[in-house]
């Protein structure tokens, strides 16, 4: 089993503020899931903290690479342009995941990265994460759980959009989204929403209205409840059941069906 991040306090950002806005190598590691790897050298490695304001840009597309960053609060939403100008979700991040990894080959970011809520970030020089002395292995051990987590992310992304039907597709979307929230402490059964319907159409692959008719269709079948942007999973076991549904949209009877078949399993 992984180690579960450590969740971020109200004490963690007044000792971040106390310092001048920076935070220690040790900070990172321990919001990343990484703490076993503290130690004195990576408590003495500092790094700044920036603070992104709500729908503020922290990294424009073709922006060339300088820092990759860690999210320290808040939650953001990587996006990519097309040459008509529409903007495509690639996925949200949350506190403990690091962003720009997509520059890594290129040196220059092919998608761009916008805060959701105010927000913070410790920004990681490039030239820090590449280990030349014995003090940053931990550091460099940092850059590779990253990497392994976007590539999750993107392959959960992919799994999500590879159902035929927009319930499906939520249904994935959201139970993703509850283990991430219980892996940073916080509820896995009541979820609030950072992004809007039509971001999360957009990351889904589908029309901004499909998502509200299969929200009102989850809500109907009785696996969630939903208050504005706030969401309680009401049945967990329904849309587990749901999200293995993979030919054709599921009706309120397939949905009641699987919810049965859960039952009786």
């Amino acid at each position: 089993m992984p180690e579960t991040m450590a969740r971020l306090t109200p004490h963690d950002l007044a000792s971040a503020r106390a310092r001048r806005a920076r935070c220690t190598a040790s900070d990172l590691l321990r919001w990343s899931g990484l703490g076993a790897l503290a130690d004195e050298q990576t408590d003495a490695l500092l790094f700044p903290l920036r603070q992104v304001q709500m729908m503020g840009t922290l990294i424009a597309e073709g922006q060339p690479l300088h820092h990759l960053y860690i999210v320290v609060a808040g939650s953001f939403k990587s996006t990519r342009t097309d040459d008509e100008g529409y903007e495509q979700v690639l996925g949200f991040a949350h506190q403990g995941e690091m962003l720009g990894l997509d520059a890594l080959s290129t040196r220059c970011h092919a998608s761009g990265v916008v805060a959701l809520e105010d927000s913070a970030v410790a920004a990681l020089p490039l030239s820090d994460l590449l280990p030349h002395d014995e003090r940053l292995h931990a550091m460099e051990q940092l850059l590779w759980h990253a990497a392994g987590v976007e590539l999750r992310n993107r392959a959960e992304t992919q799994y999500q959009m590879s159902a035929p039907s927009t319930e499906v597709r939520l249904a994935r979307f959201l139970l993703h989204l509850a283990q991430q929230q219980l892996a940073l402490g916080h509820s896995g059964r009541h979820l609030y929403l950072r992004m809007s319907r039509r971001d999360i159409a957009s990351c889904l692959g589908v029309a901004h209205e499909s998502v509200s008719r299969a929200l009102a269709t989850l809500v109907q079948a009785g696996c969630i409840t939903v208050n504005m942007r706030e969401i309680e999973i009401v049945d967990a076991a329904a849309l587990h059941a749901l999200q293995r549904v993979t030919r054709g949209a599921p009706r309120s009877r397939e949905l009641r069906h699987a919810m049965a078949h859960t039952y009786a399993s």
